[in-house]
């Protein structure tokens, strides 16, 4: 009976040093995104802006559902007016203050890299490129 109790306590001990793993996460790398540099990546709209929309807004942001309609057909053309997009003072945009990581509502939220995304293409005029 003694030996039982010692190779149950081996086994114990076996299973707690085998379960304990711990993965590593990895930090997310934030691109940084320089407005005054002439050699800047230029953020496209179709390619970097909108697949961002269709992960995180189109779900409620799409034809017949809440402004603006952020659908791929619809997005550019919704967005186009001084209440989503403040080119003078762009960390002011609603389409960029609403949905950031740093905001404390419960609207859904952008990735610390897709927020960067937002603000530089709002920084670069938000073009429909």
């Amino acid at each position: 009976m003694k030996s039982l109790k010692y190779l149950f306590t081996i086994a114990l001990i076996a299973l707690f040093f085998v379960g304990c793993k711990y993965d590593f996460i990895v930090p997310e790398e934030v691109p940084v995104i320089d407005p005054d540099d002439p050699d800047a990546e230029e953020i496209s709209f179709s390619a970097d802006i909108i697949p961002i929309f269709e992960s995180k807004c189109v779900a409620c942001h799409k034809t017949g559902g809440q402004l603006p309609d952020l659908s791929a057909a619809n997005a550019f053309s919704s967005l186009n007016s001084t209440r989503y997009i403040n080119s003078s003072t762009p960390e002011e945009s609603l389409i960029y203050t609403r949905p950031n990581p740093d905001n404390t509502d419960s609207h859904p939220k952008y990735s610390a890299t897709e927020a960067v995304y937002v603000l530089g293409w709002i920084q670069q005029g938000a073009k429909n490129n």
